[in-house]
């Protein structure tokens, strides 16, 4: 048997920008995302080999944003499930139209987007698929957002799943991960909450409605940025669901995500209620309609999530100055984003302008990722022989890499950046 090797292109002691190469005589790929900072983006290194395939696990731009610059020069087939190339392209052509507002140079256009299209092979979860001539890759549903899936590629008698971002839990929009995926040798996980576990996820819904409607009842405006792919939506159910008296809107692209998951009705837990909790919500056509929100106490959810760019910077203009309003984070803010400085500082970037904000600024722990108890038991359920920690803070990982050693038992190996390492 071949020496099989791994290595850290992206995501690696961080969370972006997230992309790894499994060679095991054939080499692939998994994930080719960004990270998106004030100053710049950051990419990945190199894929400096040529590959035999490409394993997407979820259309997040940190793990799909940098995928249409590997088909500027090269063709490989790349396989993900069908909601997340759809919501992939949502986000690809998005990028390019910012790109095109700010004179940022890309070196890729719609061509290699149709391209990236082109050479997709969709994948189902629990339908296996020959992937190289001696490999075989099956999804299984990640339980992150719509389409993500934990990869798991069998080769040379040895398998390797990729959990990507997962969560075992069930959520609102989500059944939870499944964890049934068979033996596995090799275990890549994420750890983005490896030292600490997620409140009640019914006690966090309770108490963001009753700080969205005291805002309301104090005649504030309560600001929701979230995340365009799951998160707006999730958020929009819930406060459907606790009949909060107020109007609501929707902004940004969490419109066209809301469009695409209500298409795929078997990868939702709910595609009813759902459907209805959107119907029923003011979806934001422009600035006219903007300014329509903020003539009375309203909730406001839109993009983005950490507050880079999007429409949620039109809505901060006059928010941060009020104090009977808030603004109410509803995901993971990562270390450098304006979101992060928000919730660390109470101070925002508005136009070129440092303001402190006078807006109530809470953060609710909504989150798509698995907390550290949900990554144990799920190891302890996989038992592989090794696990390689990823898509996590430096501070964290060496947390949940003691957790892991001293509760069950497995080696554990925290990947660098540029590092090749065998298994």
């Amino acid at each position: 048997m071949s020496s099989i090797q791994l290595t850290g292109l992206g995501g690696c002691q961080e969370v972006g920008r997230s992309s790894f190469l499994l060679d095991f005589g054939e080499k692939v790929l998994f994930d080719n995302g960004v990270k998106l900072t004030p100053k710049e983006t950051e990419y990945p290194l190199p894929v400096e080999t040529n590959l035999d395939g490409i394993v997407i696990s979820h259309a997040h731009l940190d793990h799909s944003g940098n995928l249409p610059h590997l088909f500027v020069e090269s063709d490989f087939m790349c396989y993900m499930t069908p909601p997340t190339l759809d919501i992939a392209k949502i986000l690809w052509y998005d990028t390019l139209k910012i790109s095109g507002y700010e004179g940022i140079d890309l070196d890729w256009s719609e061509t290699e987007i149709k391209k990236t299209e082109k050479f997709t092979f969709p994948v189902h979860y629990r339908k296996p698929v020959d992937i190289t001539k001696n490999s075989t890759l099956e999804f299984f549903d990640a339980g992150h957002i719509i389409g993500s899936a934990m990869s798991k590629v069998s080769f040379q008698d040895k398998s390797f799943l990729y959990t990507g971002d997962f969560k075992k839990d069930e959520t609102r929009l989500f059944k939870g991960a499944d964890l049934d995926v068979g033996n596995v040798d090799y275990v890549m996980m994420e750890s983005t909450y490896g030292d600490r576990n997620h409140s009640s996820r019914k006690d966090i819904e309770k108490l963001f409605v009753e700080e969205v409607q005291n805002t309301i009842d104090k005649g504030g405006w309560a600001l929701v940025p979230a995340f365009a792919v799951g998160r707006s939506q999730e958020v929009i159910d819930i406060l459907k669901e606790y009949r909060v008296n107020a109007p609501i809107y929707l902004d940004g692209m969490g419109q066209k995500a809301a469009r695409v998951m209500l298409s795929y009705h078997k990868y939702l837990k709910n595609h009813k209620f759902l459907k209805k909790a959107l119907e029923d919500v003011i979806w934001i056509r422009g600035n006219q309609m903007r300014k329509k929100a903020l003539k009375q106490p309203s909730v406001i959810v839109t993009t983005a999530g950490m507050l880079q760019g999007g429409p949620v910077h039109h809505y901060l203009k006059t928010v941060h100055s009020d104090p009977n309003s808030s603004i109410l984070l509803t995901g993971y803010q990562v270390e450098t984003t304006p979101g992060r400085k928000l919730m660390e500082t109470k101070r925002i970037d508005i136009d070129g302008s440092e303001y402190t904000v006078k807006a109530k600024v809470e953060k609710f722990d909504f989150s798509a990722h698995a907390s550290q108890q949900e990554m144990l038991d799920s190891l302890k359920k996989w038992s592989p022989s090794k696990v390689f920690l990823v898509h996590g803070d430096k501070d964290v990982m060496p947390v949940f890499k003691g957790r892991i050693e001293e509760d069950l038992g497995i080696s554990t190996h925290i990947l660098k950046q540029g590092e090749k390492t065998k298994l």
